[in-house]
């Protein structure tokens, strides 16, 4: 029989026969959100409510035979429809499938009952904000389109090299002058803005009401040039640097070992924590792609490291993050780290890896012993997570072949997965959109549904759901350009892989020697 038209598809379906005549609906329950957001966004489809008459939808929140609170149990039948859950994120979910229902069956609802509960209990999407701005209603979109994928953590990628997203107040000139760069690679045209606290706390609570679990990044100890900009103080050496305007990983982090380093690393995450907090219990504090060789000049860096006993600045990066950690632990949330360091240690028995990729040559025996010595790992595989590579190098047939728990990882540390859409090249919601989608689609049930899925089958799906999603304005990238042909595929990955322009190697590199030559004589001169 032919599956229904949903998508992330449900634990359990039957289908019978008949239809159900649904020209008109009328919602039967106590006005929430959840009944009030269905209302809204199906107006959007074409389908009309009335409050006389018209096919009852009975709702409760409050049901306690559904074990899962983010189940739901969807029903239709010649006595109208029915949605039972037990609690308002179930109810959200069975609304969401609802939706999609009335937009693909019009007035005839074949006769059905989905019970419904997720796979994983983590499902994330990285949004980056901190190469490219994003306003708040875009954000607010970027939140409903969650909601309808199922997806209840929204990673907020705040700060980077190229911008600096989130106010602080006792550090003002972050955003004053950290969130503006003067122009974006090769062009001329200046980017910026910056997210008010207001905003913050507008965007968490709608996110709040829709089931989502917003968790902050500001990442540590690099990517942080838009701060070094502002307090050059942060450096090693205090030097001027502008806040960086082309793609690629800065070169100067946060200098390790001196205190008021950590003092402005602990007040950020104070206010960022006051922002975020009731609405999240992880904190991510990054770790990623840290280049260490200003520590190898720096003085305070060295002196801790002797002091410390480590044995290099890869230590001297877990003493850092170790720290960090501590505060967060304190404070009574979880840090999550990217594997940017050696993973295979613990920096902190509760702290979180966040699995990106494994760096040291595909070997998953790395990631199982990182995975089985922490906290917990979220599984963010590049290969096929990252939403903003071509299609050429992750169609949307890979990324429904994606499996969130591999094969002989340990399933007792399991958090959840993400899938990540990163910037550099999306510098609005309508090229975001065409980079999500379809493919946000195909990762969501991935991350839902558990089991084989057949992917010729969750095409047809698929083409019905491109087409609602269109009405609730997400324009989604075609299906024949998502599953591009080789040739296709290589001219999108040579357009892409133009960005090793834009990554100013031949600066670093010049840059470092500079550095090199300069600090290192300052530093025999003292010794």
């Amino acid at each position: 029989m032919e599956r229904l038209k949903l998508i992330p598809y449900p634990k359990n379906v039957e289908i019978f026969d008949g239809t159900l005549d649904c020209k008109t609906l009328k919602l039967c329950g106590q006005d929430c959100f959840a009944a009030a957001d269905f209302m809204e966004k199906a107006k959007k489809s074409g389908v009309d409510f009335s409050q006389e008459s018209g096919v009852e939808i009975k709702y409760y929140a409050d049901c306690s035979d559904i074990a899962d609170a983010e189940g739901y149990e969807l029903t239709v039948s010649a006595d109208g429809i029915e949605i039972r859950a037990s609690s308002q994120a179930g109810l959200l979910y069975g609304f969401c499938s609802l939706r999609q229902l009335l937009f693909n069956y019009g007035n005839a609802l074949p006769y059905c009952k989905i019970q419904d509960e997720p796979y994983l209990k983590y499902r994330g999407l990285l949004f980056d904000v901190g190469r490219y701005f994003f306003e708040k209603k875009d954000v607010f979109a970027i939140l409903d389109f969650c909601l309808l994928h199922k997806i209840n953590v929204l990673h907020w990628h705040l700060t980077e090299d190229q911008g600096w997203r989130i106010e602080i107040d006792k550090y003002p000139l972050l955003t004053q002058k950290g969130s503006k760069r003067s122009h974006t690679n090769f062009g001329v045209r200046p980017h910026g803005g910056f997210y008010s606290k207001n905003d913050i706390r507008e965007i968490v609570a709608y996110a709040n009401e829709r089931n989502i679990q917003v968790i902050p990044e500001i990442d540590m100890p690099g990517h942080i040039q838009s701060a070094l900009a502002c307090y050059p103080y942060l450096g090693c050496f205090d030097r001027k640097l502008k806040v960086a305007t082309h793609w690629g990983v800065k070169h100067d982090p946060l200098c390790v070992g001196k205190e008021s380093t950590y003092e402005f690393v602990f007040d950020v995450l104070e206010e960022v924590i006051e922002l975020f907090g009731k609405n999240t219990k992880y904190i991510h504090i990054g770790g990623d792609e840290v280049f260490r060789h200003r520590w190898k000049l720096c003085e305070h860096c060295q002196s801790i490291l002797e002091k410390e006993g480590l044995k290099d600045e890869e230590e001297l990066q877990m003493y850092f993050m170790r720290r960090v950690s501590e505060w967060v632990v304190d404070k009574g949330y979880i840090p999550i780290m990217w594997n940017g360091l050696n993973s295979d240690k613990v920096v902190h028995p509760q702290g979180v890896w966040h699995f990106w990729s494994d760096e040291r040559g595909g070997n998953n025996d790395v990631v199982i012993r990182s995975a089985k010595n922490s906290g917990g790992y979220i599984n963010g595989n590049s290969a096929y997570s990252y939403l903003d590579f071509p299609y050429g190098w992750l169609s949307v047939k890979k990324a429904y072949e994606y499996q969130p728990l591999p094969e002989g990882f340990p399933e007792d540390k399991f958090v959840g997965s993400e899938i990540s859409l990163w910037t550099e090249y999306v510098p609005n919601f309508k090229t975001a959109c065409a980079r999500l989608l379809p493919r946000a689609c195909a990762s969501s049930e991935a991350m839902w549904l558990e089991g084989k899925k057949d992917y010729v089958e969750f095409e047809n799906r698929l083409k019905s759901m491109v087409k609602y999603l269109e009405t609730q304005g997400y324009k989604s990238c075609s299906l024949k350009k998502a599953n591009p042909s080789k040739l296709r595929g290589g001219l999108q990955s040579a357009w892409f892989n133009r960005r090793v322009l834009h990554w100013q190697g031949l600066h670093n590199l010049i840059d470092d020697a500079y550095v090199e030559r300069k600090f290192s004589k300052k530093r025999k001169r003292k010794q």
